[in-house]
C-alpha cells in the first residue's frame, strides 16, 4: 500500500496551487520535521523539485510532491482536507 491522498485534500492543494499561482520549478510538498518548522508534526511547504519525489495530480495538474522515504513510513497513512477540532484543515491519519 501506498499513502492515500482523498480527493478532499487534492482539490484543497489545486485550489492553493491556483490561488498562490506558483511558479513552474515549485510545488507543494508534504513535509516533516525538520524540513517542517511550523506548528504539529505535519504540514505543507513550497519547494522546488529535487529528483525521485512521488508526484500526486488532481485534474492533470500536480499539486502535491512527497519525498519517497517519508512516502514508504506513511504507506498506511491517509492525507486528507477535513474538519478538525480547530476548522477545516489538513490532517494526516496513520494507522
Amino acid at each position: 500500500m501506498s499513502l492515500t491522498v482523498t480527493d478532499q485534500a487534492l482539490g484543497e492543494l489545486q485550489r492553493i496551487v491556483q490561488t498562490k499561482r506558483l511558479p513552474t520549478d515549485r510545488y507543494l510538498k508534504l513535509s516533516v520535521p525538520p524540513e517542517w518548522t511550523g506548528p504539529g508534526d505535519f504540514g505543507v511547504v513550497i519547494d522546488i523539485e529535487k529528483g525521485g519525489e512521488i508526484m500526486y495530480a488532481y485534474e492533470g495538474q500536480t499539486v502535491l510532491a512527497i519525498d519517497p522515504g517519508l512516502e514508504e513510513n506513511l504507506k498506511d497513512a491517509v492525507f486528507d482536507f477535513k474538519e478538525t477540532p480547530n476548522g477545516m484543515g489538513f490532517t494526516l491519519d496513520v494507522y
